[in-house]
Parts: structure tokens; sequence; C-alpha cells
């Protein structure tokens, strides 16, 4: 009974709703500018003037898309200002979500340059600066778990969205699909964001070909349009003194161009309303509320036309009460039962790859976080520039359709490093380094790697890497490389194993080593794995201070056991690394017509974990390392020295058989220096240090090591840490350091 009263009282009330003129209301793209919109809803609702069509372009087609769903304008206000808008700009995934392999890479290849190699070794490049899965994610928590609509006037108020196809350059208007990704498609800057690839069409930011979609709305039954114009003005001459002036006057004009011709449409009954913006740019985010309130007094400057459209407090009543029925109708919720899951558009990958790595299962109820989890999952992976999904009943299921978009720039991609280390006294170390990976070599995601390292270290790599199961857990990899590098070992006069070289205090060698390994390795969590592999390696020991060489061989078996979740490597505030390696090699030395053969237990131990507190974080750090197999030089030298590792040394100075360091290092984060699309937090900070390095295991011990420390300047940059420090250490040992890169990691 109750249903049949309420259908009646609704057809009572459309005769009402009828006689009264159809309103749109045509909302413009501006960025973050496009609060100012929610500041004119505002003014609209306090005042009764009932809005019946909605159509928009960018960031006026996300307000206008909330409004079509049946939010007021206090809960768009809430929206608007809760949602971290600079987020949807930043696609990287945290370094805490990716697997342990990505991590290291990323870590040592610190110049991610999104370069890419066709199947045919043609250079190419992504379709924008950022590929909008940050965006997609944060439009589809705004629309929670909203199907598949067959037409956007199923919306409480009907909706249109205005795009721009690039390959035309032509406006196309969305009616219909998914809410969040015709957003998406109306709010993809040309070069900035990745293009939206929709029906097939390659769709971008509407404001290009119609920023203030009038048309539009006439075409939809508008008897009357109020339009609210947020666009950049014209730049005066004084200000075209760059090439970026320049760029952005031409964007202008384009939009303008557009705008003043929908201006054109608007009759003597409609209102138009241009909101004073000066001063609040496309990204200035943190001004949203700024932006609200002069929209709110644009639109009460305009009340005398506005109240024109007002209506009876029991109309607006009706009304509502419509608006409301129909939102609830949408079953526009944050849990979703779903009856299958499927996977489209991916081609390289095994389905059964991304259904494991997906994590979803069909039959149960899913809340939209977890959805997003599942996504991100996936994009870690990197094997892709866009996963996202849709909801849709089709023959009364509700089925979860997965979009992977392959990164349409690979299957190879190449990463630089570049690192320097200078004490502005004696030594400057520097490496330059490319890698190159080829991604998806089978339908389990394998890879192959090409590695070279340049400058005061030198590296030549091959690897090959695959997953063995469609989960992920078990893996193989095979790695050649060549390493060259500098070792210097300080001696005691005297010392038994050394006395061949005489008086010499410091010894310098070049290990130049070739090493093969295949190692089988399980991963235990994302963050953690365990491996079981053989290494061979052969090169040559070879003095710089004397005439000396002796050859090296080394055979055998290792086991390392590896967890890292740290948010990031050089500034961590959150998590935990650690590593432990074990191995029982077979070491033969070889020169001056002899030759010796040793066995015996290699180790390392590794770990580090921050405790944070606020913008204050403590450090702790341990390292260990040595060998049992007691030989002139050992095979696997470990080494300290260098800014954090023995502060006031320079980097690799102390070299020997064993090695073991403690440290706490403090940061303050002293400026977020928060750029939206990217950050460069800036620290201030100290380090203690205890530790040393000793030939043979009986000097190994606390009383035998030395104390040193440090205080820093560093900077988080896109492209690796910037530390200006000055280190000290016993003996009167100093330096003043400049990093810059991964030459080291705390």
């Amino acid at each position: 009974m109750r249903r049949y009263l309420l259908l009646l009282t609704l057809l009572l009330s459309l005769p009402a709703l009828a006689e009264r003129p159809r309103v749109a209301l045509v909302l413009s793209g501006g960025g973050a500018k496009g609060a100012a919109h929610v500041g004119v809803l505002r003014v609209l609702e306090q005042h009764r003037i009932p809005v019946d069509i909605v159509t928009g372009t960018s960031m006026g087609a996300y307000v206008a898309g909330m409004y079509a769903l049946g939010l007021n304008a206090a809960e768009l206000e809430h929206q608007l200002l809760a949602l971290d808008w600079n987020q949807g700009y930043q696609d990287k995934v945290g370094r805490d979500e990716l697997s342990l392999r990505r991590k290291r890479q990323n870590d040592e290849f610190l110049l991610r340059t999104d370069i890419g190699l066709n199947d045919k070794w043609q250079l190419s490049l992504p379709g924008g600066f950022f590929q909008g899965q940050s965006l997609g994610a944060l439009l589809r928590r705004s629309t929670l778990t909203i199907p598949r609509l067959k037409n956007f006037d199923q919306l409480p108020i009907p909706y249109r969205a205005v795009a721009t196809d690039m390959e035309t350059m032509t406006p196309v208007v969305l009616k219909r699909g998914h809410l969040a990704t015709a957003m998406q498609a109306s709010m993809s800057v040309p070069g900035v964001l990745q293009p939206v690839d929709l029906n097939g069409k390659l769709l971008a930011d509407g404001g290009v070909v119609n920023n203030l979609p009038v048309d539009v709305a006439k075409e939809l039954g508008a008897d009357v349009v109020i339009a609210v114009d947020i666009g950049d003005a014209m730049l005066p001459r004084e200000q075209l003194d760059s090439a970026l002036a320049m760029v952005t006057q031409l964007t202008n004009y384009l939009t303008r161009a557009g705008t003043e011709r929908q201006k054109t449409l608007l009759g003597d009954e409609d209102v138009l309303l241009t909101p004073d913006i000066a001063g609040i740019g496309v990204g200035d985010f943190n001004q949203m509320p700024e932006a609200i309130h002069r929209g709110e007094v644009a639109a009460t400057a305009m009340l005398p036309r506005l109240l024109a459209l007002s209506v009876t407090e029991q109309e607006y009543a009706d009304y509502q009460h419509h608006k409301l029925d129909r939102r609830a109708r949408l079953q526009r919720s944050d849990a979703v039962f779903l009856d299958k899951v499927e996977v489209e558009g991916n081609a390289s990958l095994n389905e059964a790859v991304i259904r494991d790595v997906l994590g979803l299962r069909p039959g149960e109820f899913h809340q939209t976080e977890e959805l997003e989890q599942g996504v991100r999952r996936l994009y870690a992976l990197d094997a892709f520039e866009q996963v996202s999904y849709r909801i849709e009943e089709r023959d009364g299921e509700q089925i979860l359709t997965v979009q992977t978009t392959e990164k349409g720039w690979g299957p190879g991609f190449v990463d630089l490093k570049f690192a320097l280390e200078d004490d502005f006294s004696s030594r400057t170390s520097y490496e330059i380094g490319a890698q190159f990976r080829r991604t998806n070599i089978n339908m389990l995601g394998g890879e192959w790697l090409a590695e070279v390292t340049l400058g005061s270290n030198k590296l030549l790599a091959t690897e090959f890497y695959t997953p063995l199961d469609t989960d992920y857990d078990l893996f193989w990899k095979v790695r050649g490389e060549y390493e060259k590098r500098r070792r210097t070992f300080f001696v005691e006069p005297g010392e038994e194993s050394f006395e061949q070289f005489g008086r010499l205090t410091t010894l310098d060698f070049d290990y130049a080593t070739w090493s093969l390994l295949s190692e089988l390795g399980y991963n235990l969590h994302p963050w953690s794995e365990l491996a079981f592999g053989v290494q061979g390696l052969a090169g040559s020991i070879e003095a710089r201070n004397l005439e000396g060489k002796m050859d090296v061989f080394s055979t055998g078996p290792y086991l390392r056991l590896t967890h890292d979740t740290l948010d990031n490597v050089f500034f961590p505030t959150r998590g935990e690394s650690a590593e432990l390696t074990l191995g029982y090699y077979r070491n033969r030395l070889e020169g001056q017509g002899e030759q010796e053969n040793v066995s015996g237990l290699d180790y390392e131990l590794d770990w580090l974990r921050p405790w944070n507190a606020g913008r204050h974080t403590l450090i702790s750090k341990l390292v260990l390392g040595g060998s049992t197999a007691e030989q002139p030089l050992p095979v696997f030298a470990r080494s300290l020295g260098g800014l954090f590792n023995l502060s006031g040394y320079q980097s690799d100075q102390l070299s020997g058989r064993y090695s073991g360091l403690a440290g706490l290092l403090y940061h303050y984060r002293w400026l977020d220096n928060d750029f939206g699309a990217f950050r460069s937090p800036v620290y201030l900070g100290a380090s203690l240090e205890r530790g040393g390095v000793w030939n043979s295991g009986a000097d190994v011990g606390w009383d035998k090591s030395t104390t040193a420390g440090s205080i820093f300047v560093g900077v988080d940059t896109n492209w690796g840490p910037l530390y200006l420090a000055f280190g000290q250490a016993e003996g009167d040992k100093s330096s003043v350091y400049l990093y810059f890169g991964n030459l080291f990691s705390f």
C-alpha cells in the first residue's frame, strides 16, 4: 500500500514539475577553480531553485556528475574538500606496495624515465606525463560501486559530460556508461594525463573544444540555462615573458574561443555567472574553500535574476523527494556482491595471474576499498599503464569486469642512475648507469634485464627472471655479471697475513670478477622472500700499491632470507628491512706460483628499523658480515666508510674479511615542499655510529671498533636523495660530504 501511495504522490507531482521551466546548470572546467561551482549550488539550494539538467566539462563534469548522483551542496562540498586532488596526479605506487623485486630495481635505478622500446626496438613514450591511474581511483571512490548506466538520464538529475576526440579534435558528449569513466575522460588534460580509450575513441579534456557546454543543455530540452564560467582570461603583454607563458596563452585562447561561441547561445532568460577566481590556479587545490566562497558571492550577486526561478517550499520539497527517490534506486553502496569476475583487455599475461593478484572471489560481498586494493596490486606489477574496473548488471547478476591496459610504449623500458659523492678534499666518486628491462617475456610475466654502470665502480650484468606459478609464489632467476670495484685494506704493522707487503699500512686492490648464479625462490609475501641458489665466481685481485696479482675462483650454494616493508629506502618513516645471507663457498687463490684452496661459511646480516612520531624519525641499523675462510685476501670483502657508514671516512675506505656496524640516525622533516604532482621534503638530522672492519676473527670486538657521527641536511628528490653533511670519526678522521643519488643506502 505504501508503494502505491508513493507512486500516486509522484504522479501528482509531475504536472507541477512540468509547469515550471526546465532549469539546466552548465559548469565549465578549471581545475581547483571548479570548487566555485559548489558555492553556486549552495545559493541555488538556499533559495529553492531546482536544477533539472546538469552538464559540465573537466572539473565542471565532476561537480555536475556528483550533483546528478543526488548529493546536495553540503555533501558535495564535504567530499570535494576531503579528497586529495594532488594524489590524482601521482601515479607511482608507494614503495611499500611494490614487490620486493621491483623495490630493489627502483632503489638502484632511481631515474624512472618511462622511456620505452617497442617490439621493433623503436623509441616510444607514454601518451601523458601521468597515466591517470590515481585519478581513476579517486573518481571511482567518489561514485562508489554505481553500475554501468544505459543512459545518464537514469541519474536523479539527467547528466552529460563533454570530452575531446583527440583524433578529430571534435567534442564528444558522454551520455551513458560508467559515471567515473565519463568524468575521467572529460578531465584528462592532454599531455598531462593519458587520454581515456572509450568506445574506440581517444578522449581527453573537453575544455579544448567546449568548456561551457550550453548547446548540450539546450539539446536536452532546457528552458533556462544557468551557466557558470570559471575559465582563465587572456594574459596581458607584460606577463608573456616565457615559453610557458606563451603555451598558456595559446591554451587560454583555444578555451576562450569555444566558451565565447557557447555564450552566444544564451538567451535573455538565461543567466551567466562569472565568479572572480583571480589568484587561484588550476592546481591550487588548497584554495578550494576560497573558490567555494567566491562562487557563492557571484551567485548571490545575481539573485535578482535567479529568484525568478525559485519555487514554493512545497514544490521544492516535492522536487527533493523525487530526486532522493531516484538516488535510492541507484543502489549506490560501499559494498557490492559479485556473482562473476571477468578480465578484459590483457594480451601478454596469463589471465590466471591477473585473477590471483587481484584476489577477489565471486560469490562474496566486497567493499569498494577491497576492489581498489586489488587494482593497486595489479598496477604495482608495473606491467600496465592503467588498471580499472566496472560493475554492471547482466541477466540478473552483478559482474565485475577488470580492464587492464598494457603499457603502449613497451614492452622494453629504460631506467637510469646517476650518483655522486664528493668530500671536497681528495676523492670524488661517481656512477652513471642504465638498465634495460624487457617485460612479459612469457605468460607469467617473465623479464630479461641488461644493466651497465660506469664510473668509480663498474658493472655489466644480464638476468632472466620468471615466476613459476600464477599466484607468484615461486620464481627462478639466472644472472651473470662482471664487476670491478676498488677496495682499501688497512694493515697493522707486523700482521702475519700481510707480511709480504712490507711496511705499508694501506693497500688498494682492484677486484675484477665474473660471476654466474642460478636461484630458486619462494615469495613468503610480496615484501619477503626465501631463496636458495648456487654461485660461481672467477676473476682477479690486483694490488695498486705494488706489483701483484692473484686469480680467484669460488663456487658454492647460498641461502637468503629478505624482508622489506620500508616506505622509503633513504628517508624511511615506517616499515622494516632485514636480509640474512648464508653461503658455503670453496675459494681458490692463485698467484706467484702458489695456490691455496679454502672452504668456509660466508654470512651477511643487514637490519634497519625506523620509529616515527610526526615530523621526527629515529632509525636504527645493524650490519654484520664475515667469512670463516681465512685467506691472505678475502674473496668476499666487506667495506665501510662514507656517510652513515662510519662517517668521516671516505666511501668504502675500510675493507676487510669481517665488518660490523651499529648506528642510530635521527631526522626531522623541516620543509614539506609539496608541489602537488611531486614532493621534495627537506630534512635536518644527525647520526651516531660505531663499527669497524677486521682481517682476523680474533680481532672482532666492540673495544676494537671506531665511533663516528654526522650532521646533515637532506632533500628527498624524485631523482634520488641529496645530502650536504659533515662527518667525524675517531682518529681525527673528518669529511664534508656532498651526496646525490644512491652510492649507498642507510
